[in-house]
């Protein structure tokens, strides 16, 4: 998923992706890696490596997951199409992070 763009894009892309795979090993009582690919260290090395400082992150993160929600829910469509799983009744719930994306528009996720 990278691409030509604001570096900020596949910056975010790879902070959203090691999150949405932390919370995953988190449902099944894994530890994960919670403390690797975190925005503000991952931004600092950026920084010491390039000398530019990554901006606006949060949009760019939840332009990531909304990337990663159209790429998933195309996915579990094609899952019920071949019969793997059912329709759910809320067509939103085919988005697996769409409690993060939730999370991101009223703020809370990057809140502790």
């Amino acid at each position: 998923m990278a691409t030509v763009a604001p570096r900020e894009l596949n910056i975010a892309w790879t902070i959203f992706l090691h999150q949405f795979f932390q919370e995953v090993a988190e449902v099944f009582e894994l530890p994960g890696m919670p403390d690797f690919m975190r925005r503000e260290d991952v931004c600092r090395t950026y920084r010491e490596i390039t000398g530019y400082e990554p901006r606006n992150m949060e949009f760019y993160e939840m332009y990531a997951a909304l990337r990663h929600g159209v790429i998933m829910a195309r996915v579990w469509q094609r899952r019920v199409h071949f019969g793997e799983q059912p329709m759910p009744e809320d067509p939103d719930d085919l988005v697996l992070h769409r409690a993060a994306l939730e999370r991101m528009l009223d703020g809370s996720y990057w809140r502790p």
